[in-house]
């Protein structure tokens, strides 16, 4: 009965207050029989609330307390002996610093693999954000990335940054959309065409580029996100005067997203950076043309299947407004995206995670 240790980034608490409770996230294919979660909290969620998670495997929850990513380097302390007395397959972390170092060390004590995930550049965060804790990051980063059994790059421009801080063995694998869940609908017309925008109201990201971009536009927007520039977008909706046609949605459910996706006629996202951006892909399998930032990750993704401008309002402004003009360009954009979004399948890679797992211990691909 093979044993998944994941040692978590962030409360499932947390995923589950985001909405972001996805299928075998943490089980590709149902390849593991029990996964163990080391929770950064005290109080966790009820498991049966994020079974969903792991599919049909034994799911456990290991609260930590916030001090475990450090603490739990001890040879003695309780991570050691939960960890001991788990006996994981593999361990796994979703973050190239503390808890990648923490899947390196106790992969080599117990003499499994580590496997690390990468989801950005991290040196583009550090030179957006310039905080002083970044530069021991990068030396943990530096630590980690080459000790890792296997680091996964959630894109190519991702895994170029992993093998740039020595990574040996990189396996590039996209996050998962399933595409059947954002399968184009059938789209009324309208007389004021719908701009969707889906995205956390951090600073990573510029939803008031995209806002002031439809201020000179006949279209409506719904910003679909929350965060702590929520309150800070609201004000410049109601200081351009945009209240009747701008909608502020705080952040739904995973299940629940499509539906905003099936009723909009464009998508546009504004970000400074970025690793890999799942709501891209969600748009595409949806089919709808997109309008994004030109940042390499997204442009990875999309190809020549949407337009790529410059984190401009007028650059946006310009590309929404070619789109929603032209309907030959607007309907050749959503089926090249469609098809695109489809050979990147969600299914697809969990297919690819699955087998590596299976690489690592000596299983059969599927």
């Amino acid at each position: 009965m093979p044993a998944l240790a994941v040692f978590l980034t962030d409360a499932l608490a947390t995923f589950e207050a985001k909405g972001e409770v996805k299928p075998r996230y943490y089980n590709p294919g149902g390849f593991f029989d029990e996964v163990h979660f080391f929770s950064p909290t005290r109080q966790e969620v009820d498991p049966r609330r994020v079974q969903t998670l792991v599919g049909e495997a034994r799911l456990v929850i290991h609260a930590m307390g916030p001090r475990y990513p450090l603490a739990g380097v001890s040879p003695t302390g309780r991570l050691a002996r939960v960890l001991r007395a788990v006996r994981p397959a593999v361990i796994r972390a979703y973050d190239p610093a503390l808890r990648g170092a923490l899947a390196v060390i106790w992969g080599r004590r117990l003499g499994v693999p580590s496997v690390v995930s990468a989801h950005a550049d991290l040196d583009d965060q550090r030179a957006f954000e310039r905080r002083p804790a970044h530069r021991l990051r990068r030396r943990i980063e530096a630590f980690t990335l080459p000790r890792s059994t296997r680091v996964i790059g959630v894109s190519e421009y991702v895994g170029q940054y992993a093998r740039r801080y020595g990574a040996r063995a990189v396996e590039v694998i996209y996050n998962r959309v399933d595409t059947a869940q954002f399968a184009p609908a059938e789209r009324l017309p309208s007389s004021r065409p719908i701009v969707l925008s889906v995205a956390r109201m951090v600073a990573q990201k510029a939803p008031d580029c995209i806002v002031r971009a439809v201020h000179g536009l006949d279209a409506r927007l719904v910003l679909v996100g929350d965060g702590p520039r929520a309150a800070e977008i609201a004000g410049l909706v109601q200081a351009l005067g945009l209240e009747e046609r701008v909608d502020v949605v705080p952040a739904v459910p995973h299940r629940d997203i499509a539906k905003h996706y099936a009723a909009a006629d464009v998508f546009a996202l504004a970000t400074h950076y970025e690793g890999f951006c799942i709501p891209v892909l969600e748009a595409m399998a949806a089919g709808l043309p997109v309008v994004a930032s030109d940042v390499p990750p997204i442009r990875e993704i999309l190809g020549d299947t949407g337009l790529l401008v410059a984190t401009r309002p007028d650059a946006f402004r310009e590309a929404i407004a070619r789109i929603v003009g032209d309907g030959r360009l607007r309907a050749d954009l959503a089926a090249r995206a469609r098809q695109r979004a489809l050979a990147l399948d969600g299914a697809r890679m969990e297919r690819r995670e699955r087998d590596l797992y299976a690489s690592l211990l000596g299983a059969p691909p599927r």
